[in-house]
């Protein structure tokens, strides 16, 4: 099965990702997104394992922040958006401002069942996560805000 530590390091060092362990066994990668006008964009993705996700089993879990969920937002184009997603999915988690207070986050995510990954895998996987979640931010938030 694979190792996580090592297929992340391995990742960052192909595309030159900074990577941080957050806390541990967390990751944090920070995943390189070309734009169309050839500038570069910057998305961070959180990886860790969940030892139960997959029936029982273990689990590669990422995400990447959107923006603070509100009531403003257009729920019906979010839906629509999470549609893109090949291996990612849009939700919403609870998580905490940079002041500490409580606040629900709208979050890119992807789980993937650790005895079929691959580093290939999770190196595509990543890159989704960071791009749908850029993506959703730039329509939803009007710009990187995370």
């Amino acid at each position: 099965m694979i190792d996580l530590k090592t297929a992340l390091t391995n990742i960052s060092a192909k595309w030159k990702y900074k990577l941080d362990e957050v806390s541990p066994n967390v990751w944090r990668m920070d995943v390189a997104l070309k734009m169309k006008d050839e500038s570069w964009r910057y998305q961070f993705v959180y990886v860790w394992e969940v030892e139960t996700r997959f029936f029982g089993k273990p689990a590669i879990y990422m995400n990447s922040r959107i923006g603070e969920f509100n009531s403003n937002l257009d729920l019906y184009n979010v839906l629509r958006e999470a549609g893109y997603g090949n291996y990612t999915t849009i939700t919403i988690t609870t998580d905490k401002r940079a002041d500490g207070s409580p606040c629900e986050t709208l979050i890119c995510q992807a789980a993937i069942a650790k005895e079929h990954a691959t580093e290939i895998m999770l190196d595509q996987v990543a890159y989704e996560v960071a791009n749908n979640a850029d993506i959703a931010e730039e329509k939803f938030f009007g710009g990187d805000a995370n």
